[in-house]
C-alpha cells in the first residue's frame, strides 16, 4: 500500500484514509429523520492534523457537557439544558464555529431520550428485557482510555463536488476542502 511502512512486527504503520461521519440534522418534517453522509476522506498532512484537532475539540465538548449534565442529574434529578449548553457553546465556538451547536443538540437529544426511557421504566411500561436505562456515555475508548474522535458538521456548512465516479472533494465551509474516495452513502432524508 502506498504511504504505509512495514514495522518490525509486520504491522503497517502510516496514514490510512480517515472515516468521516456526519450524523446530520433533523429534517423540517415532524418526524425525526436525520440525514447522514459517510465518506472516506483522503486528507493531506496538514488537513489531517486540522481534522484531528477538530475531532478532539468535538469530543472534549461532548464529554465536558455530558459530565456537567451528569453531575446536575445526580444532585438534583434535573438537567439545565440551556445553561450548560450556552456556557459551553461560547467556550468552544472559536474552535468549532457553529458546529459546536450540533454537538450540543445531539447531547440534548441523548439526554431527553434517557429521561423519557427512565420515566417509562419507573412506570413499568418498558418491555421485560429492557434493563434500567443509563445516562448517555462519554466519547472515550474504554480499552485505550483515549477520546473517540468525531466531527459533526451542520448540513448547511458543507457540500460535495464529485469529479468522477467515486472521487471528488468535500468542501467544508469553515475548514476548506478535502479529497474523498469511494461511493457516497446517504441515509435518511
Amino acid at each position: 500500500m502506498p504511504g504505509l511502512v512495514s514495522f518490525s512486527s509486520g504491522e503497517l504503520v502510516g496514514r490510512l484514509p480517515t472515516l468521516f461521519t456526519n450524523p446530520g440534522t433533523p429534517s423540517n418534517q415532524r418526524s425525526e429523520n436525520v440525514r447522514t453522509v459517510r465518506l472516506r476522506l483522503l486528507p493531506s498532512g496538514s488537513q489531517g492534523r486540522k481534522l484531528w484537532k477538530l475531532g478532539d475539540a468535538t469530543a472534549k465538548l461532548w464529554n465536558e457537557l455530558n459530565y456537567a449534565r451528569l453531575m446536575q442529574f445526580r444532585t438534583s434529578g434535573k438537567v439545565d439544558f440551556k445553561g450548560t449548553g450556552r456556557e459551553l457553546y461560547h467556550k468552544y465556538k472559536d474552535k468549532l464555529g457553529v458546529n459546536a451547536g450540533q454537538v450540543i443538540n445531539l447531547n440534548n437529544s441523548a439526554w431527553r431520550s434517557f429521561k423519557t426511557l427512565l420515566r417509562l421504566y419507573k412506570q413499568g411500561k418498558l418491555p421485560k428485557f429492557y434493563r434500567k436505562p443509563s445516562p448517555p456515555g462519554f466519547w472515550k475508548d474504554k480499552v485505550l482510555g483515549k477520546r473517540l474522535l468525531r466531527i459533526l458538521v451542520r448540513n448547511d456548512r458543507y457540500y460535495l463536488e464529485p469529479i468522477n465516479n467515486g472521487e471528488g472533494y468535500l468542501v467544508l465551509k469553515d475548514w476548506h476542502l478535502i479529497r474523498y474516495a469511494g461511493r457516497i452513502k446517504w441515509s435518511g432524508r
